[in-house]
């Protein structure tokens, strides 16, 4: 009777199964679709870091920088970097992050060495980052792998060779006059590329700097006979990206050695850019 029964029902409602078949498929796939897009802080994110070189791709539902890293179960030192920075939210789907590793370096310049632990990429970043003079046109350096980590305390060697050899082993040097191709009025912005082949956007800017001066240590500003402003050892002030160029980081302008005071929005949309302070526009020596 059972049989017969189930027979007959199985009849009765055998056009609705596949109906029924469709509609759970459909409600598995929007619980699936909801499980791998809808989080407590949104959407899932897919966030590309780049450590030591190599490209790791993620899918989080961390809202931060530093959750996502630690998602990924990435261990950072207080020395290391990541761009952008640790707290920075993550507000699209798609996002990337660099991480600079902190590392131990030997830098020799003539009698002097100096181990120093940098995030710095380039050459003049690591040499000025040892509180060396900034590489001149024609300075040369190389890097080498330790032959004695024990003595070097560093695995790594950087070697620098001075044209001028009376700047080896010295502090910056004072900052030089302008070049041929210096930034002017006139030009208001321009490309200069360094000695080291890094290219800048270089604009200038007419504000007080009576507040950003002691940054760097005592000591006042003045103008400069072109109308750069500079600071007591000759340095023009400089308004550049602070992660690229730390507050009190000599580097290459157009118009001379410059030492990085300040900053601004433009650092965003040019990282390597530099704003030149300058008495062009108020013409009132401040």
């Amino acid at each position: 009777m059972m049989q017969k029964k189930y027979k007959r029902l199985y009849r009765q409602y055998r056009h609705r199964i596949p109906a029924l078949a469709a509609l759970i498929a459909i409600v598995g796939l929007l619980v699936t679709m909801q499980l791998f897009t809808n989080t407590p802080t949104g959407k899932q994110r897919l966030v590309t870091y780049y450590d030591r070189g190599v490209e790791h791709v993620i899918l989080t539902r961390s809202a931060t920088v530093r959750d996502a890293l630690a998602t990924a179960r990435v261990t950072l030192s207080d020395q290391d970097k990541v761009e952008p920075a640790l707290d920075t939210r993550l507000d699209t789907t798609d996002n990337v992050v660099n991480i600079y590793r902190a590392r131990p370096l030997l830098v020799i310049d003539g009698s002097v060495r100096i181990k120093i632990v940098t995030t710095a990429l380039t050459v003049n970043d690591i040499v000025t980052g040892a509180d060396l003079a900034a590489l001149q046109q024609g300075d040369r350096a190389s890097f080498s792998v330790s032959k004695n980590i024990i003595n070097d305390g560093a695995g790594t060697v950087v070697a620098v060779e001075r044209t001028n050899k009376n700047l080896a082993g010295q502090p910056k040097s004072l900052g030089t006059g302008p070049g041929p191709n210096a930034l002017s009025k006139s030009k208001g912005a321009q490309i200069f590329t360094d000695s080291l082949g890094i290219a800048h956007r270089e604009t200038y800017y007419d504000l007080p700097m009576n507040i950003v001066i002691g940054t760097c240590g005592p000591g006042g500003y003045t103008i400069r006979y072109d109308g750069a402003k500079i600071d007591k050892d000759g340095y023009i002030l400089v308004a550049a990206n602070l992660f690229h160029y730390p507050r009190c980081s000599i580097v290459e302008t157009s118009m001379g050695l410059g030492k990085v005071y300040d900053t601004g929005g433009f650092a965003v949309r040019h990282p390597y850019g530099f704003d030149l302070a300058t008495d062009w526009t108020n013409y009132n020596g401040q």
